[in-house]
Order: structure tokens, then C-alpha cells, then sequence
């Protein structure tokens, strides 16, 4: 039986360590609120192109030869 939502996780642990991890520490640091941490997190995820990469992930492994 497989977790219902686990390959999000999965592909969010693609940026995690270089995006929201970094961003999670120096706002923890300021003592920043929840919103602006979102909203710092955006801006990191835009300037980043976050989305395409994890994208592109997903891509390139769904059409593998040996997954397909």
C-alpha cells in the first residue's frame, strides 16, 4: 500500500535543501512571521524557476525506457 500524496513529497525534496531549507533558517533567524515567510519562499521558488526544474524532474524520470 502506498501513501496517498507521497510522490509530492518526493518531488518537493528535489529543492528542499537548496531553496526552503536556507530561506526556513534565515527567517527563523529574523523572526520573520509565517506570511512573509511564504512570501520569501515564493520569490526564492520564482527566482530559482522551482517549478520547471521539479517539472523536468518528473519529466525525464516518467519517460525513462525502463519506466515506461
Amino acid at each position: 500500500k502506498t501513501r496517498r500524496g507521497a510522490l509530492v513529497f518526493d518531488v518537493a525534496d528535489l529543492i528542499k535543501d537548496a531553496v526552503v531549507l536556507p530561506v526556513a533558517f534565515i527567517c527563523a533567524k529574523k523572526r520573520m512571521k509565517d506570511q512573509d515567510f511564504r512570501q520569501q519562499l515564493l520569490q526564492k521558488f520564482t527566482e530559482h524557476k522551482a517549478l520547471d526544474f521539479m517539472f523536468k524532474q518528473v519529466e525525464k524520470i516518467a519517460t525513462q525506457e525502463e519506466y515506461v
